[in-house]
């Protein structure tokens, strides 16, 4: 759940660009902070008609840029699955795993990678102002049903579906 200072800091922001701050507008800012992963805008769009909210796909995806621009949301695309957007905590950069096969993602935080990125910044003088990774790859799970019909396969068996 959002707290006060990014509420405030998200209505700073639409009355500075001389937006209002409308029911829809805050029914989405606080959907959005709900969420403790990643959501698509359809997955949003759904989220915000079953609370009984008319809300148009527009509307969902003009506001979730509203939110982009203003710093409370991420958007990015991880794996296949087209752009997901996060709400972003101040102070706490995490990194991605996308799994190919199922689409899953695992947010993860590495002291070493962060380290290692002040590192290479400082040697190249470069000041950084954000990153992604993202590391692609199969989850236990898929990896062990390809596993499965690898096998299968070079003894000629037929697959089961997972």
């Amino acid at each position: 759940m959002a707290n006060a200072r990014e509420k405030e800091q998200f209505l700073q922001y639409l009355r500075g660009r001389g937006q209002r701050v409308t029911g829809e507008r805050l029914a989405l800012f606080e959907e959005i902070f709900s969420q403790h992963g990643h959501i698509d805008a359809e997955e949003l769009l759904a989220a915000m008609k079953a609370r009984g909210l008319k809300i148009s796909r527009a509307t969902v995806y003009r506001n979730l840029d509203l939110l982009v621009e203003s710093g409370l949301a991420r958007k990015q695309r991880l794996g296949s699955r087209g752009f997901l957007y996060e709400h972003v905590h101040f102070g706490q950069q995490h990194d991605h795993l996308v799994c190919t096969g199922c689409g899953r993602v695992v947010e993860f935080v590495s002291l070493g990678i962060a380290a290692l990125q002040g590192e290479i910044c400082r040697a190249h003088g470069f000041v950084p102002t954000r990153h992604t990774l993202q590391i692609a790859g199969l989850c236990n799970r898929c990896a062990e049903a390809s596993a499965a019909s690898d096998t299968a396969q070079s003894r000629g068996e037929v697959p089961a579906h997972v």
